[in-house]
């Protein structure tokens, strides 16, 4: 578990003042983690899920009144998830720029989690005395972050690796166009697995362009925290038509904590997540 806290002060820029990260045995560990990392049972508490946790779908938007949505969305993916729907609890987000497209092909994004999960979770919290708001995923984790970045106002595409498999994410101006799981993790950038990773950034890149009305993105930003980052950087820029540059947390947040570099990766997301300030939860 990664503890990231951020205050917010309007005009400035978002300061870091505590990160704890542990390897927990326990859900007993977890809550006293919690009670110690959080400043007060009155700070607000995002929880971002780990990318096991649950399903992002892109699916065809039903032609519904929005008092349906869920409902319709409900029968729509039922199919599409390797669990029974009567475990899920979903939330839905619009994608923007799809006003050109042609009636009934707009599509819209589903989460998808197994609620029994989600509320082992939420009853750890409710142990900790934590005031939870939000339960969020790790793709919007990125938009935050993404949002931090001058390149954000013409488009910026994020790249987060896991040991397994990676995610990119297409923002601009804040909002989320494009989140794609990429087969390639990184613990498998020898010599055809990154090769095999530009391919597939370039893919998504291609189908941003070809289905959103928006200029094209100006840069890539790789998240750190993982042996072959500066080979990576080297072999995107090499096999790509834009910038490509490390997330650089120390130029976008007022750290006032050291970073653990050995936990990078996973501290950036809970960052991510706690840049976010909307209500709105899964």
């Amino acid at each position: 578990m990664t503890v990231a806290t951020v205050d917010h002060e309007h005009g400035r820029r978002p300061r870091l003042t505590g990160v704890e990260c542990h390897d927990l045995p326990d859900s007993k560990d977890a809550v006293r983690l919690l009670r110690d990392s959080v400043p007060s049972t009155r700070t607000p508490v995002n929880l971002v899920l780990d990318s096991s946790q649950y399903e992002l779908l892109l699916v065809e938007a039903p032609r519904v009144e929005p008092s349906e949505l869920r409902s319709a969305v409900r029968w729509k993916i039922k199919s599409l998830i390797d669990f029974h729907i009567d475990d899920a609890v979903i939330d839905v987000f619009e994608i923007p720029g799809q006003e050109n497209r042609p009636q009934g092909q707009s599509m819209m994004y589903v989460i998808a989690a197994r609620a029994r999960k989600v509320r082992e979770l939420v009853d750890l919290f409710e142990e900790a005395d934590c005031n939870l708001q939000v339960i969020d995923v790790a793709d919007m984790a990125m938009r935050n972050l993404a949002a931090l970045l001058d390149d954000d106002v013409r488009g910026v595409a994020m790249l987060h690796l896991e040991r397994d498999h990676g995610v990119i994410t297409i923002t601009r101006q804040g909002n989320l166009y494009l989140s794609r799981r990429l087969e390639t993790g990184h613990e498998g950038l020898d010599a055809d697995g990154a090769q095999q990773l530009v391919l597939e950034v370039q893919r998504s890149l291609d189908y941003y362009d070809s289905h959103f009305a928006q200029p094209p993105v100006g840069s890539l930003r790789l998240l750190p925290g993982f042996a072959r980052h500066e080979a990576l950087i080297d072999s995107l820029a090499d096999g790509l038509d834009l910038e490509v540059a490390t997330f650089d947390p120390q130029s976008e947040l007022d750290c006032r904590v050291p970073l653990p570099q050995s936990e990078l990766n996973a501290t950036l997301i809970a960052i991510g997540g706690a840049l976010r300030r909307e209500e709105v939860s899964l």
